[in-house]
């Protein structure tokens, strides 16, 4: 089963000659402070880059399953980055699990999808861009023009709360896009479950690596 997903991940990449899904997006740069310590933040406000993207990439204003990618230097395992990919989905219980298409960037929850395992405990990651945010239609085009974003992330419990746990603020354009990879970059002692869908995603990671042009 992993051998076709990753050779399915490969083929789509290659084609695209690009991520075998969210394609194209708009680099940001900014920083994240921590509210909370419920995951692995680093103390005080620490950098970021970030990638809004539309995850089959349609195209100009048309509803997609849009991507916030965040990816934060040093704060992961020896020394390396951390890397958060969210998608917009629902926030109930089997929501926050789905992707789902939106029409906005600044309008519903984005999600982890699947959860964290900390410490024996199951915990997803969302974000809600800030209440009085303007609303920016899901293009690319939009996404560039809109200036400063300022993103709520949250951590979701197994009992369906949320809890804010950093705030996230992009104030200017960052250039090259990162090669992001949540199964590769993230804190020892934080890993996907369950095991049997880490695995999988592992898989598709590696294989749109595979396929994309070098």
């Amino acid at each position: 089963m992993t051998g076709f997903v990753s050779a399915g991940f490969r083929r789509l990449a290659a084609l695209r000659r690009a991520p075998a899904f969210h394609p194209a997006g708009v680099v940001l740069r900014g920083e994240l402070r921590a509210v909370a310590d419920d995951l692995p933040w680093p103390s005080g406000p620490a950098p970021v880059v970030a990638r809004l993207s539309k995850g089959a990439g349609t195209p100009g204003r048309l509803p997609d399953a849009l991507g916030l990618a965040v990816r934060l230097p040093g704060a992961g395992r020896d020394g390396g980055p951390w890397d958060i990919l969210l998608t917009t989905a629902g926030h109930g219980h089997l929501g926050r699990m789905l992707p789902r298409p939106a029409a906005a960037w600044t309008r519903g929850a984005y999600s982890s999808l699947a959860p964290y395992r900390r410490a024996g405990r199951l915990v997803w990651l969302g974000a809600w861009a800030e209440a009085s945010s303007p609303r920016v239609e899901a293009s690319l085009e939009a996404a560039r023009a809109a200036g400063k974003w300022e993103f709520v992330l949250r951590t979701g419990r197994e009992d369906g709360r949320w809890c804010d746990s950093a705030v996230l603020t992009l104030t200017e354009p960052g250039g090259d896009a990162p090669a992001f990879d949540p199964m590769l970059n993230r804190p020892a002692g934080l890993d996907f479950a369950p095991e049997w869908l880490g695995r999988l995603r592992e898989r598709a990671y590696a294989g749109s690596r595979a396929g994309r042009p070098s």
